[in-house]
């Protein structure tokens, strides 16, 4: 596509040359003997401009260079709210998938994710991503992000097992695959890599419409749909089912750390 400056040059030219062939000054035969190198000088400069848009618009050695240097202070500031230490704020994104990552990062990019301030954790986030410059930083960081180990998560949500597996199979296995490892082709991202407590908080903000509000988020959209009506008991049975179930391995909770073991004392 043509530069607007590049255009207003052709444009320019062009009358140029019907001013030229319009003047008294300029005879026929004159016209016809400069004619062809002023096309072929019109077309060279159209043609010029053309090729450096194109160029500006490329992902560069250069670009590459740069954003491949940053991947390590990036995945650095990334830690600070997704790492593995219980105080986190993110959720913990090891082993995730790269094409989900990928998404959730442009969206947050464009704005279609993370500008409703009363979805506070989002609106951090979609403030945080303005460090990612370019497509290729982000995905880099979800490369990083998907090639790592899935890590161990605490044990947050308690349910009825046996319930939620009812409803998941009715409801959400068609999407997101019967044990949880997702569908690509359906849009459907795993679900076997989500701490339960983060699980349920996305939950419960799809159905309240602080999630999946915006008119672009098609598949945001369509879980905040399909959420609505669930109540607090039926989510947490089908997380504590998938958690338990698929999910990460159960790491001990900082308190289960930190207290003695029991007495095996009978008093």
């Amino acid at each position: 596509m043509t530069h607007p400056k590049d255009y207003s040059v052709g444009v320019k030219l062009c009358r140029l040359s019907r001013g030229l062939i319009q003047s008294r000054l300029f005879k026929v035969n004159t016209f016809f003997h400069w004619f062809p190198p002023f096309i072929a000088f019109w077309v060279f400069v159209v043609s010029s401009c053309q090729t450096e848009t194109v160029k500006e618009g490329r992902i560069t050695k250069t670009m590459e260079k740069e954003s491949m240097a940053r991947v390590g202070q990036l995945v650095a500031e990334c830690r600070v709210c997704h790492g593995v230490e219980e105080a986190q704020r993110g959720p913990i994104l090891d082993g995730m998938e790269y094409w989900y990552l990928y998404e959730q990062l442009q969206k947050f990019r464009s704005g279609i994710r993370g500008q409703n301030p009363e979805n506070r954790s989002e609106h951090l986030m979609g403030l945080g991503v303005k460090k990612i410059k370019n497509d290729l930083e982000s995905a880099y960081l979800a490369d990083w992000f998907a090639s790592q180990e899935p890590k161990p998560a605490v044990r947050t949500v308690k349910g009825d097992v046996e319930r939620g597996k009812l409803f998941y199979d009715a409801r959400c296995a068609s999407c997101h695959g019967e044990t949880a490892a997702g569908n690509r082709l359906l849009a459907g991202p795993a679900l076997n890599r989500l701490e339960g407590w983060y699980f349920l908080e996305q939950m419960r903000k799809f159905r309240s419409d602080h999630r999946g509000y915006h008119n672009q988020d098609d598949t945001g959209r369509t879980m905040a749909a399909a959420s609505k009506g669930i109540t607090d008991s039926t989510l947490k049975d089908v997380v504590a089912y998938i958690v338990n179930t698929y999910g990460p391995e159960d790491e001990p909770s900082m308190r289960d750390r930190m207290l003695p073991p029991k007495s095996k004392k009978p008093f």
